[in-house]
């Protein structure tokens, strides 16, 4: 578990970017938190456990100034600019943990596709979409500039800070809270 060579860099574009990003991604945590709150929950406990001990984390120069911007609930992020994703599975993320796409810019005819679902959805810009990447097969493709933002939790970075996996999401969790 280390902090990306990316974000180590002091003052790095990531850096600016990410502290730009800060409500956009508490409005992600926010939808995730309704979509799966166990991941919110889990997701949540890891960036609290690094940051009360951030010397588990290797490879950690500006660990403690990027905490102060990270603003997700997830523990890794990707950023993927124009390109149509083939379908794939993630490899990364956990066997039950959703992950969460935004997909943002100026583009038209975009789809995603689920096949093993049997599901392709309108992918327009300002869609965010929550799936399993690791155990549904998935792909986007779309017309024009195009950046889609994606969030998730490693396996790896659970099981380093001995947190275990969500369980799968039911009907039960979502509506819990509302009675």
């Amino acid at each position: 578990m280390e902090v990306s060579a990316e974000l180590r860099q002091p003052d790095s574009l990531c850096h600016q970017w990410l502290g730009e990003m800060e409500d956009i991604s508490t409005y992600l945590g926010a939808i995730v938190s309704v979509i799966n709150p166990a991941v919110f929950k889990t997701g949540a406990s890891c960036i609290r456990e690094i940051s009360k001990n951030p010397y588990r984390v290797a490879k950690r120069e500006n660990l403690e100034d990027l905490l102060k911007i990270w603003r997700s609930p997830y523990t890794s992020a990707s950023l993927i600019s124009n390109r149509d994703t083939p379908l794939h599975r993630d490899n990364s993320g956990g066997y039950s943990t959703m992950d969460l796409l935004l997909s943002v810019g100026n583009y038209s005819n975009g789809r995603f596709q689920t096949p093993g679902l049997g599901y392709e959805f309108m992918y327009n810009s300002g869609t965010v979409i929550g799936i399993v990447g690791r155990i549904f097969m998935h792909g986007a493709t779309a017309w024009g500039e195009r950046l889609c933002y994606a969030q998730w939790n490693k396996q790896n970075v659970l099981d380093s800070l001995g947190i275990p996996s969500t369980d799968w999401v039911n009907i039960n969790d979502l509506f819990s809270g509302l009675l």
